[in-house]
């Protein structure tokens, strides 16, 4: 089966690691999604990013190679709980691109047990997460 749901960016904190040089930059960012949708919820992110370009000043026209987790508070498919979702993904002009994995043995509620993997990214100017659940 497979659902979907469309998400903002409710708050973003980064902040360059000083063990790696500035021609090199490697960030540590915490971020919080909020999905609507099939896929609805807070998703609390931890992200390392390795920035072949970065642009502070406008950081969209940054880009970068990134892996984190994300843990929903929310539900899947119209099933409630919390899950760890692995991510790993590319920053290019045109956005984000990630594909990602539901960490098995991480859900609970009515989210225990599921399993699956998925993507998100932008589609007609939205950012979309999308889940083929197992």
């Amino acid at each position: 089966m497979t659902v979907r749901g469309e998400f903002t960016v409710a708050a973003w904190n980064e902040e360059n690691l000083s063990s790696f040089p500035a021609d090199m930059p490697v960030a540590k960012a915490s971020i919080v999604f909020e999905a609507t949708g099939e896929v609805s919820g807070r998703l609390t992110v931890e992200y390392l990013l390795q920035y072949s370009v970065q642009d502070t000043v406008n950081p969209h026209n940054s880009q970068a190679t990134y892996t984190g987790y994300m843990f929903l508070d929310g539900s899947i498919g119209g099933r409630t709980g919390t899950v760890v979702i692995e991510d790993r993904g590319s920053y290019t002009q045109t956005g984000p691109a990630s594909v990602l994995r539901i960490k098995p043995g991480t859900g609970t509620g009515e989210l225990a047990g599921v399993t699956g993997t998925g993507q998100y990214g932008m589609n007609d100017g939205k950012m979309i997460i999308e889940f083929d659940l197992d």
